[in-house]
C-alpha cells in the first residue's frame, strides 16, 4: 500500500484529485459592471474560507472595463490567483448562458451563483458549507440576504430577507405560484451540482428576465431536502439600472411567459404534478396580472400562458381570471389578493 501511494500520479488521476478537492464553485457572470465588480470581487476574495473553493467569472463579451477591474482586484489577493478562472464568450449571450457556462466548467460539489453587482457578506461561504454538513441530505441551502442601493455600506441597507424555512413541497408551491412571498432566486443559494449535471436542470439560454424563476422551482422539486443557513450571507444591489429585473417591456413579458412554460412543462412531466397543479395555475394568473400592471394587455400573452388548454378550476382562480380579462388593474389586484391569500 505504501509503495502504491508513492507512485507519481497520471495527469488523469491528478485532474480527478483536483476535482475532488473542490468543494464549492462560486459562479459570477460579468457584463457591463465596471462600477460594481471591484466590490463584488473583494467580497469574494476576502472570505474566511479558502480551502476547496474556486471562483469562475464568465465574461459575457462585456463592452466595458469590467475584466480589467477584476484583474486589478485579483492582484490585491495573490493567494487567490490559482483559485480563479475567467471564462469568455466571444459574443454576448445573456445571463442564463453565462450561468450555464460556469456550471459546465465547475468542479465543486456545490455551486453558488453571485451576480457581479452584488456582494457576499463576510463569512458567507463558511456559514453555507457548515449548514450543508449539518444537513447532509439537503441539496439546496438558502441564505438570508440584505437588499440595498449600496450593499457595501451597512448603514444604508434597507431591509433583510430571511432564508425560507419551510418544508420542500410548501416551498415549491410558493415559488411556483409567483406570489412573491419567497423570491425565485438562484443567487445566494448553495446548489448541489448534481441537480444540474445528473438531473439536467440548467438555466435556459434566451430567458434572462425571470431566469431564476425558470430554474428554481425545478431545483426545489428535484432536491431531496432544502435547508436554510443562519445569518445573512448576501448583499443584493437595488440600484443597478442595467439589471435585467429593471426591464418592464414587452420583451420582458415574453421571457417571463417563456419561463413559465419551462416550469409548467417540467412539472406536468412529474408523477406528483397534482400536488402543485393549483399553485401552477395561480402562477400563470399572477404573471398575467404582472403584465397588466406594466400597462401591457394580458390577452396578447394569453395563448402562450395557457398554451396547454388548462383553465382555472378553483372558484377564486376563476374570479381572478375574469377580472384579468376585464383589464381593470384595481379589480385584478383585488381578485389577485384574494386568490393569493387562499393559496
Amino acid at each position: 500500500g505504501c509503495a502504491r501511494r508513492s507512485r507519481p500520479s497520471s495527469p488523469k488521476s491528478r485532474a480527478m484529485n483536483a476535482d475532488r478537492a473542490v468543494r464549492l464553485s462560486v459562479c459570477v457572470p460579468v457584463y457591463g459592471v465596471e462600477r460594481f465588480i471591484g466590490d463584488c470581487a473583494r467580497s469574494l476574495f476576502s472570505q474566511s474560507l479558502w480551502d476547496g473553493v474556486e471562483f469562475l467569472f464568465v465574461d459575457d463579451a462585456s463592452p466595458d472595463g469590467s475584466i480589467d477591474v477584476l484583474g486589478r482586484v485579483l492582484a490585491e489577493y495573490p493567494g487567490r490567483t490559482r483559485q480563479v478562472r475567467i471564462l469568455r464568450h466571444p459574443a454576448n449571450r445573456g445571463l442564463a448562458a453565462a450561468r450555464r457556462t460556469a456550471i459546465d466548467a465547475a468542479r465543486g460539489e456545490w455551486l453558488l451563483h453571485v451576480d457581479s453587482d452584488d456582494l457576499l457578506l463576510p463569512g458567507a461561504l463558511a456559514r453555507l458549507l457548515a449548514r450543508a454538513e449539518e444537513v447532509p441530505a439537503a441539496d439546496l441551502i438558502f441564505g438570508s440576504y440584505f437588499a440595498s442601493d449600496d450593499p457595501a455600506d451597512e448603514a444604508v441597507r434597507r431591509y433583510g430577507v430571511r432564508a425560507p424555512r419551510m418544508e420542500r413541497l410548501r416551498l415549491l408551491r410558493t415559488l411556483v405560484s409567483q406570489s412573491h412571498r419567497v423570491a425565485n432566486r438562484t443567487w445566494g443559494v448553495l446548489i448541489r451540482r448534481t441537480l444540474c449535471t445528473e438531473r439536467g436542470i440548467y438555466p435556459v439560454e434566451g430567458i434572462d428576465f425571470a431566469e431564476d424563476y425558470a430554474v428554481m422551482p425545478r431545483l426545489v422539486h428535484a432536491a431531496r431536502e432544502v435547508a436554510a443557513a443562519d445569518g445573512p450571507v448576501y448583499g443584493y444591489r437595488l440600484a443597478n439600472a442595467g439589471s435585467y429585473m429593471k426591464r418592464l417591456d414587452a420583451r420582458a413579458a415574453d421571457q417571463y411567459v417563456a419561463a413559465n412554460r419551462v416550469v409548467t412543462d417540467y412539472l406536468k412531466g412529474q408523477p406528483d404534478y397534482d400536488l402543485v397543479r393549483d399553485s401552477a395555475m395561480l402562477g400563470r394568473l399572477n404573471i398575467a396580472k404582472w403584465i397588466l400592471k406594466r400597462g401591457l394587455r394580458p390577452e396578447e400573452w394569453d395563448r402562450r400562458l395557457f398554451y396547454d388548454g388548462d383553465r382555472p378550476t378553483r372558484l377564486l382562480h376563476r374570479i381572478y381570471a375574469a377580472a384579468l380579462e376585464c383589464e381593470i388593474p384595481l379589480l385584478a389586484r383585488a381578485a389577485g389578493v384574494a386568490a393569493n391569500l387562499a393559496g
